[in-house]
């Protein structure tokens, strides 16, 4: 399921009940103990019995949007009158499993059409404590997936006969090599491929448990974070790879992947190569606690991205309908869904600290100077920054005449 497809509704965020989607409007949650005070007649001080922790009850507001409003409302409807405890997927909570407290609220309007406002009020039921928590995370998500693509492999090595499975290896292997030798590298990680490059090169996988570790070495270097000293070293050193370098190269190698699982000749190579996707795909979200995204654009951008890929992983991974891959497939995708929603729940507190991308409609050539005026005119010591931002971001032939019909800059907090 994606639940990120609201880029062209400003101010709303995704989430789902039971599978249905909801688009938040305003969310709050209440939070405490339940404590039962004690009156006495002639005592002044009243007395207290802490009955332990009390659920936490949240009450949102959304909306459901579409030319299908009404067969949504229906579904909606149908989920809110389910018995038993529901998932809800909270935007900034993450996943939890709740149970409505009253009775929810769907009200239409004639002043808005193709809408429906939805205002509930669930109470938190506690299952996993505090271990269940923390796993639901960005990192315990990436280490499900890593395990389930791992499994996958090990299935192949377990499961297919020998010549089957060695021809699927070595292909896979040289698609993979290949695809990593067609990646055109980003400015800021020119370093990177190379060395991918030299470790899919250094060997050849036969069998695989020898894929495998293969494959993990280039998985490795998209994972692998680089720290950055508090005191700059006077002496020079080479450009690091960025992170943001790091997820478009993963990213792409992962496309190329599930391009690849689309025509490939068996289910024993589909197998291979929807679990080098997923490796890489893991990589690309585990380095988005790292990246450095400078506007909100971006930051929607990714996430955006990443949950398109992780549903398209999804949706191969459900093609291996053999009972062969059945179990192996199924963790695949459980692991990929909690990686799709940690992305969503880590992304939408990134972008809530961003600043937003100015777009400024030019009828006729602005100066770049004049423009980072306009916009810092009230802080002389950012003007510069904005300057060199506007020459950054639109990439005039010449500062001076900027040309086009919109000029872009950054905000300024």
């Amino acid at each position: 399921m994606r639940i990120d497809s609201l880029d062209a509704l400003p101010g709303l965020v995704p989430g789902s009940y039971r599978g249905r989607t909801l688009h938040f409007l305003d969310t709050s949650s209440e939070h405490g103990r339940r404590v039962l005070e004690y009156l006495f007649p002639g005592v002044d001080a009243p007395a207290y019995d802490d009955f332990g922790l009390l659920p936490s009850v949240l009450t949102i507001d959304a909306l459901v949007i579409g030319d299908d409003y009404k067969v949504q409302v229906k579904s909606l409807q149908r989920a809110f009158e389910t018995p038993g405890p529901g998932q809800l997927m909270h935007p900034w909570l993450g996943p939890m499993s709740v149970i409505l407290e009253e009775p929810a609220s769907i009200a239409f309007s004639v002043r808005e059409l193709r809408v429906a406002r939805i205002n509930v009020r669930l109470k938190r039921v506690q299952i996993g404590g505090v271990v269940g928590q923390v796993l639901s995370g960005l990192i315990g998500g990436v280490a499900s997936l890593l395990s389930a693509a791992q499994a996958l492999i090990d299935v192949v090595g377990l499961r297919v006969l020998s010549a089957a499975r060695g021809a699927a290896v070595r292909r896979t292997a040289r698609l993979i090599a290949a695809a990593a030798n067609a990646v055109t590298p980003p400015s800021d990680g020119a370093r990177l491929l190379p060395e991918i490059r030299s470790i899919l090169a250094a060997s050849s996988p036969e069998t695989p448990a020898s894929f495998g570790s293969w494959l993990s070495g280039a998985v490795s270097v998209l994972s692998a974070v680089t720290e950055e000293p508090a005191v700059a070293s006077a002496l020079a050193r080479p450009p690091v790879s960025t992170a943001q370098a790091k997820i478009a190269v993963a990213s792409d190698l992962a496309g190329r992947m599930m391009e690849a699982a689309a025509g490939a000749p068996s289910q024993v190579d589909a197998a291979l190569l929807i679990a080098a996707a997923a490796e890489f795909l893991s990589a690309a979200a585990r380095q988005s606690v790292y990246a450095d995204f400078a506007s909100r654009r971006e930051a929607t951008a990714y996430r955006t991205a990443m949950t398109s890929a992780l549903s398209a992983l999804i949706d191969r991974a459900e093609i291996l309908g053999s009972d062969t891959y059945q179990a192996a497939s199924s963790e695949l995708i459980r692991g990929a869904r909690r990686v799709s929603s940690a992305v969503v729940i880590e992304m939408n507190e990134v972008v809530g600290r961003l600043p937003e991308v100015l777009v400024f409609a030019a009828e006729r050539e602005h100066d770049a100077w004049q423009v980072a005026q306009h916009i810092a005119g009230d802080r002389p010591g950012q003007i510069e920054a904005v300057y060199l931002d506007i020459v950054a971001r639109n990439r005039p032939r010449h500062p001076a005449v900027m040309e086009g019909s919109t000029v872009e800059a950054l905000e300024i907090r």
